[in-house]
């Protein structure tokens, strides 16, 4: 089953390719009512319509009951904004039924290409679930002597990681990368020596920490550490082997720390500065302010800082990696319904876009 969403999208491509224009299709709505309260009982079924007319045109590539990961992803977010996916609608019929409901039936132009785009955008966004993303740094100021035996071990953290389903990224402060885990790695050796049966022998503890932190702010998240002993007088070979047990002995603790951690991260609220550029105006930028409020979903309260030359600033209390932001305002009903806009630079929670 893991692998039926990939095929889904491929198939969704496929059609894309052979699909440039919208896709017609009949839809009907109903809605029970009580008496004197037919205009409501209306709207809702013309809601429900719109939303059928689009399940109409997905299911003609793809079986619904096939979509079992992103079911209720799709139903969240698409169904619930059918309007920015249809070009035009056609009231073909709408009656007070048998039944006692209002029923409503549309013709309507799906925009399958906006559907295709827009799957594609959750696609990645559940990669971003699935596959946390991690860079591993070597603790500054490690002594030289051991830093070739630290890279070694972060070497062998980076293999496991990958194996397991982790993206792992080189650290950078020029990187638009920023947002992520970061785990950095100490390594420390200390020497004594030791009677053992009438022998003197030289026992090396080798220490290895992982401090997990988070890369916006620097705060630590959580921690790990493990010693392991080697005995022998080549204390650099010591090092080298202990380090490795270190990585083998720290593993599952630090994994199951990793996505314990990501898991709280992805949905934990934070407060991301935006600066949108392009905006006309006053009266512009508090719109703006609103239509992120109420139709961009994550956002659960914003505050318009300061308005001056086309540009404004934003506060934003956001559910989710500033990431996340940029693709519920890249979906194509979002563009269609408000804006387009192109991102000009990210660095932790500090955004930067411009209305096209």
């Amino acid at each position: 089953m893991k692998q039926l969403p990939a095929l889904i999208i491929i198939t969704l491509c496929l059609y894309f390719g052979i699909s440039h224009a919208g896709e017609k299709v009949t839809a009907r709505g109903v809605s029970f009512f009580d008496r004197g309260r037919e205009p409501a009982a209306r709207e809702k079924a013309m809601d429900e319509a719109k939303r059928a007319a689009i399940e109409k045109a997905l299911s003609a590539v793809v079986d619904s009951k096939t979509v079992v990961e992103n079911y209720t992803v799709i139903s969240d977010r698409i169904l619930s904004r059918p309007s920015g996916y249809l070009n035009s609608i056609d009231i073909v019929q709408e009656r007070i039924n048998d039944l006692g409901t209002y029923e409503v039936i549309i013709e309507a132009e799906v925009e399958v290409p906006d559907l295709v785009s827009d799957l594609e955008r959750f696609q990645k966004m559940l990669g971003w679930q699935k596959n946390p993303r991690v860079s591993i740094i070597i603790t500054p100021g490690l002594d030289n002597d051991y830093i070739p035996a630290a890279n070694k071990a972060a070497g062998l953290i980076t293999e496991k990681l990958k194996k397991n389903g982790f993206r792992v990224f080189i650290h950078s402060e020029d990187s638009d990368i920023q947002t992520g885990l970061h785990v950095g790695l100490g390594l420390g050796l200390s020497t004594k020596n030791t009677m053992f049966q009438d022998v003197e022998i030289t026992v090396n503890e080798i220490s290895l920490s992982a401090v997990i932190y988070r890369a916006v702010d620097n705060e630590i998240l959580a921690t790990a550490s493990v010693v392991e002993k080697q005995p022998g007088e080549n204390r650099f070979q010591a090092l080298d082997d202990g380090s490795r047990l270190c990585v083998e002995s720290i593993w599952n603790t630090l994994q199951k720390k990793l996505i314990m951690l990501w898991e709280s991260e992805l949905y934990e609220s934070r407060n991301i500065f935006l600066i949108v550029k392009g905006i006309s105006s006053l009266a512009k930028a508090e719109k703006i302010s609103s239509i992120f409020q109420t139709d961009v979903y994550g956002v659960t309260a914003v505050s318009l800082i300061r308005f001056r030359g086309n540009k404004a600033e934003y506060d934003l209390k956001f559910k989710g990696w500033p990431e996340h932001f940029l693709n519920e305002i890249g979906m194509s009903y979002f563009s269609k319904k408000y804006f387009a806009s192109q991102l000009e630079s990210i660095n932790g929670n500090r955004l930067i876009i411009k209305i096209k």
